[in-house]
């Protein structure tokens, strides 16, 4: 799976393919069906390799807000290796069977396992912070640097404030440099993280 992995972080998710993986690895395409049955399988094993190499611990830390932080903080660092993955997992209402990734999940429920929550509950849980997660990380895929960003706000100036002054708009007419960077992937991600947890908090709290 590390040429698919390898195609993917070069040129993007949508140049991987059974018959580009397969000139990845020098080999015949039909060689490589062999082994992968179609594009869903090869998608699989992209996934299982890439959470595989990210594991869980097997106990958690200092109580459920704890464990939940770090396997978010985990999660996350994988998409930031490999900005594309967020496409497959999160752009999508079926997600990869992917037996590693769904450790996660399991591993979150666990986390609040002990709080009162029911089965549903619990797996609620854990895809509110999957989704704090993922919906991070779908900007990452389409993330742009820094230098291009600023060269693109230039660039709509006089648009954007043609916009602003068509309608009334006091608040978001000041959005600026300052307010652009407040929105950043990483920022959105400390943010979404803290108003998921602090949710969660309020949940269990009524079931004590």
């Amino acid at each position: 799976m590390e040429a698919a992995i390898r195609i993917a972080d070069r040129e993007g998710l949508e140049a991987l393919s059974m018959r580009r993986t397969a000139a990845e690895l020098g080999v015949g395409v039909m060689s490589q069906y062999r082994h992968v049955p179609d594009k869903d399988a090869l998608i699989d094993l992209v996934v299982e390799t890439l959470f595989a190499a990210h594991p869980l611990p097997a106990h958690g830390t200092d109580g459920w807000r704890a464990d939940l932080e770090l396997s978010a903080r985990c999660e996350w660092e994988i998409y930031r290796a490999h900005p594309w993955l967020a496409l497959i997992v999160a752009g999508t209402t079926r997600p990869p069977l992917a037996a590693s990734m769904m450790a996660y999940t399991d591993w979150r429920m666990r986390a609040v396992a002990d709080r009162g929550l029911a089965f549903p509950e619990m797996l609620q849980v854990a895809v509110a912070v999957s989704t704090a997660v993922q919906g991070s990380a779908l900007t990452l895929a389409r993330a742009t640097s820094a230098a291009e960003d600023e060269a693109w706000l230039a660039s709509r100036q006089s648009a954007i404030t043609a916009v602003f002054a068509s309608r009334d708009l006091p608040l978001i007419s000041q959005f600026g440099a300052a307010e652009f960077q407040a929105v950043t992937p990483q920022n959105m991600f400390e943010f979404m993280l803290r108003c998921t947890l602090d949710g969660i908090k309020v949940t269990l709290a009524n079931r004590a």
